[in-house]
């Protein structure tokens, strides 16, 4: 198991994003299965992923010794507590610019995971068509969870946090 943002800010991102593409490794792996499962695969890999991109920015605010930073788990948080200090540093930067711009798979995986502390949490179950609903049936929506535009999103994501973890490297002390 991975370890959480909170224990190490350094050393675990590699393996945070290792343990992400696995998980869509195995959610490749059977494409007709339960839904269940596979929606716990997909929160999953959501969840690491944002995990590494939370890990640089934590690294970066241990770095620059933001104040109060130990206590933050989110981008959104981190993000304000470098402005709050005044500190300019290029990890917050670079992850500001992705999370700012809508077209980066940074934005819909910082999406994906404040949707994830409401209600419906990491595991949304997607309604099923119903007979009733023909053209539902024949226009399903391809970004829905689980669907091939979603797939497509978490492998772009897992590929820009990958980028992001290399460009960040240089800043950061890597074991």
């Amino acid at each position: 198991m991975s370890r959480m943002v909170r224990e190490s800010e350094i050393s675990g991102l590699r393996e945070r994003l290792f343990f992400a593409r696995s998980l869509l490794k195995a959610l490749d792996a059977d494409p007709d299965g339960a839904a269940g499962p596979r929606l716990a695969l997909r929160g999953g890999a959501v969840f690491h992923l944002y995990s590494v991109l939370v890990g640089i920015a934590r690294q970066a605010a241990k770095s620059y010794r933001v104040p109060g930073y130990e206590d933050l788990i989110s981008l959104a948080a981190l993000e304000q507590a470098f402005r709050d200090a005044g500190i300019q540093a290029p990890e917050m930067s670079l992850l500001a610019q992705a999370r700012a711009n809508r077209s980066d798979p940074v934005c819909w995986l910082d999406q994906e995971m404040r949707a994830a502390v409401g209600a419906a949490g990491l595991a949304r179950r997607p309604t099923p068509p119903e007979e009733r609903d023909a053209l539902a049936i024949r226009a399903e929506d391809p970004y829905a969870p689980l669907a091939s535009g979603d797939r497509q999103r978490l492998d772009g994501a897992a590929a820009r946090v990958g980028e992001l973890v290399e460009q960040c490297a240089a800043y950061m002390e890597e074991w």
